[in-house]
């Protein structure tokens, strides 16, 4: 990403970027600025200013119950119908891993809510896949081929801590890993989306 881009932040995508669409768009481009400044100069702002707000001990739950909330940050133009799935995958990805605080606490669902991530994240990969070969002859995809793979190998590499931190739940009886490892899903999710959005933009 260039460096005028967000910072990838689940507190900047479920709560500042939310508020920040209830300003006009000249005040929300100076706070989000702003914001995105203090991100830079002090990483991890963001999720410090939000949990002083929410004053919640538990930030890490309360950032994944909101971690399906939709960010225009990370939504690609649907004029396509390859964007448009990959807009509704990542998004059905997002649902799942925001509704497991919930799921958790039964056995027989969360493990039924497992599968269905694990089916949601094959159907991701495959459909940024076929973004791939679809555009091959793009100039724009092809010069951002290393950092396109480099954040679709981060993708799967957290998509395999997450599935490690189950096991060690199903060990351990501690939730609370599950939920940050999920939360860093959802994080790699939007920064995989967004640099999608990115060469498309550029395309």
């Amino acid at each position: 990403m260039t460096s005028s881009e967000p910072p990838p932040s689940l507190a900047f995508s479920t709560v500042i970027a939310p508020l920040l669409s209830k300003f006009t768009k000249e005040q929300s481009k100076s706070l989000r600025d702003a914001f995105v400044y203090a991100e830079k100069q002090n990483p991890g702002f963001m999720h410090d200013f939000v949990a002083g707000v929410i004053q919640n001990e538990d930030m890490t739950e309360i950032l994944l119950r909101l971690g399906s909330t939709e960010c225009a940050e990370y939504l690609i133009s649907s004029n396509i119908e390859l964007h448009a799935q990959l807009n509704m995958k990542a998004q059905c990805l997002r649902l799942l891993l925001s509704s497991i605080p919930d799921q958790i606490k039964v056995r027989s669902i969360f493990l039924q809510t497992i599968k269905d991530i694990a089916q949601s994240i094959k159907d991701l990969l495959n459909c940024v896949n076929n973004f791939y070969q679809s555009n091959t002859n793009n100039p724009a995809v092809m010069q951002n081929k290393r950092l396109f793979d480099h954040h679709k190998k981060n993708f799967v590499r957290c998509s395999k801590a997450f599935s490690d931190s189950l096991r060690n739940f199903f060990k351990d009886d501690q939730p609370s890993i599950v939920f940050l490892s999920a939360n860093k899903l959802i994080t790699q999710t939007n920064v995989l989306m967004r640099t999608i959005k990115i060469i498309t933009e550029k395309g």
